[in-house]
């Protein structure tokens, strides 16, 4: 099966075509991994310490009403400074806001990265299905 994703409305009708709980997970996994991407990115924007803040930044699933997805970009108490480095200035004057930056980053690409993820997604699901009818 090949498909061509362009946006997210075609991620919608991808979705209402399979099983409802193969949606569901490929839908959590999805809201997942663009968690990830924009940790990833402010892992990449943080400044260099070290090492506490950079190893500090995380990405976590949360529990949520049915229908609903959740995952958390979080930073855990042994950095518990990052909110003097993201809403202060560093030594020479200059924002540091690493969180921000991740943010204003992932919303200039927000169609492609969440299609990007998608479709890794569905690959993913479309592989596993296939070696559970094949064995």
């Amino acid at each position: 099966m090949k498909a061509t994703l362009t946006g997210v409305d075609d991620v919608a009708k991808m979705l209402e075509q399979i099983a409802p709980r193969e949606a569901n997970n490929i839908m959590r996994a999805t809201v997942h991994g663009v968690a990830g991407t924009i940790s990833k990115d402010a892992r990449n924007n943080s400044p260099e310490d070290e090492g506490d803040l950079k190893k500090a930044i995380k990405h976590k699933r949360e529990r949520s009403l049915p229908g609903r997805f959740l995952s958390t970009v979080r930073v855990n108490p042994t950095a518990f400074y990052w909110r003097f480095v993201e809403y202060g200035q560093g030594p020479d004057g200059e924002e540091q806001a690493m969180f921000l930056r991740a943010v204003e980053a992932f919303r200039r690409d927000m169609d492609r990265t969440f299609v990007t993820q998608f479709g890794k997604k569905w690959e993913a699901a479309l592989k596993r299905a296939a070696r559970r009818n094949a064995g």
